[in-house]
């Protein structure tokens, strides 16, 4: 179709408006180049529950485990340190939920009288033949050591929840069998003290790496820079366990 000169005139009159309306809209891409960025958000310094803040980390294993009074040792050493922490627990551990603690104990030294008369054997011949006559200064700092282990207060409430599980089924381990259950409930005995050991080396490593971004230094992972733990006590070596053997004084009183 032939289009006239006064058609033309209108379209292109109309074509005018159309591209003079767009010119003066921003593109969307425009819109979001020129919107302002949001400021970083603040992280908050890590902070250490208050409980926490006596607790000095044994130093790492070439295992990854930490190097406790627990770490390494033999089967018959480990039913010893099941004794003892039960032994902590029932002196220690008092609220109404841990009722069932001593009587447990009691039976514990009753039950497993064997068992434990066999480790006490078998820890006094090693000790005998490794220290010789100086055994009893070199027990009783090993002893403090072992003992303080398993009373430290920042893990009590749960230590005491897994003794109180713990207590019942050592005094109801058949015979012959306590030096399998031990290796599985020392663990468990010990697995709240852990638990506070890697709550203190999770804050370290989070201070260092909060204390890094507020210096400008990129996020990066901290684990070989960290600070390294000490431990507080100079473990005795693992000989001076073998001087421990009981007494009446291990035996307490039902409440």
């Amino acid at each position: 179709m032939v289009m006239s000169g006064f058609a033309r005139s209108r379209q292109a009159a109309a074509l005018g408006v159309a591209l003079a309306a767009c010119s003066s809209c921003s593109h969307p891409a425009a819109k979001l180049a020129d919107a302002p960025q949001a400021a970083p958000v603040a992280q908050p310094r890590p902070v250490l529950p208050a409980e926490f803040g006596a607790i000095v980390p044994p130093p790492r294993a070439a295992d990854g485990g930490y190097q406790t009074i627990n770490h390494g040792i033999d089967a018959k050493q480990m039913i010893w340190h099941v004794r003892a922490a039960l032994n902590v627990a029932a002196i220690g551990c008092r609220s109404e939920a841990d009722a069932a603690l001593v009587p447990a104990y009691n039976a514990l030294l009753k039950q497993q009288k064997v068992a434990l008369a066999g480790a006490d054997a078998a820890v006094k011949a090693d000790f005998h033949r490794r220290l010789g006559s100086g055994w009893q200064t070199a027990h009783d700092a090993y002893m403090t050591q072992l003992y303080n282990f398993f009373a430290q207060p920042a893990a009590k409430a749960r230590f005491c929840a897994a003794a109180d599980m713990v207590a019942p089924q050592a005094a109801a381990v058949p015979a012959g069998g306590f030096e399998t259950f031990a290796q599985t409930a020392l663990p468990q005995l010990e697995a709240p003290f852990i638990a506070s050991f890697r709550a203190v080396d999770d804050y370290r490593l989070a201070l260092a790496q909060w204390t890094a971004e507020q210096n400008g230094a990129p996020r990066t992972e901290l684990a070989a820079t960290a600070p390294v733990s000490r431990p507080r006590l100079s473990y005795a070596a693992m000989p001076a366990l073998l001087a421990w053997q009981p007494d009446a004084a291990t035996r307490i009183a039902s409440r």
